[in-house]
């Protein structure tokens, strides 16, 4: 038995208040992400101050390396293989 009262919660009960402010581009790229998603903006802001939303620092085309966005998911040698690829999905 603990030696606290009840009423009063343990460090893993007491909640825990956030607050993100992101401005300027960053904000106008995160709620043109949110649209294209469907999510809201704020969903996005939270997740990029956890770490888990990277936000290319460079425009696309310029720097694309593992810490940039992947475009899409599909295979890396989409680019050289597109005929290809587009031929099995359609059952040729």
């Amino acid at each position: 038995m603990s030696d606290q009262p009840a009423d009063v919660p343990t460090p893993f009960e007491q909640e825990i208040r956030a607050s993100v402010t992101v401005s300027g581009t960053r904000a106008a790229l995160l709620r043109d992400l949110a649209s294209v998603l469907g999510r809201t903006p704020e969903s996005l802001a939270v997740e990029w101050a956890a770490g888990s939303l990277v936000i290319p620092t460079a425009p696309i085309g310029e720097s694309f390396g593992p810490e940039d966005w992947g475009l899409f998911d599909g295979p890396e040698d989409l680019a050289g293989r597109a005929d290809e690829y587009l031929r099995e999905g359609l059952g040729e």
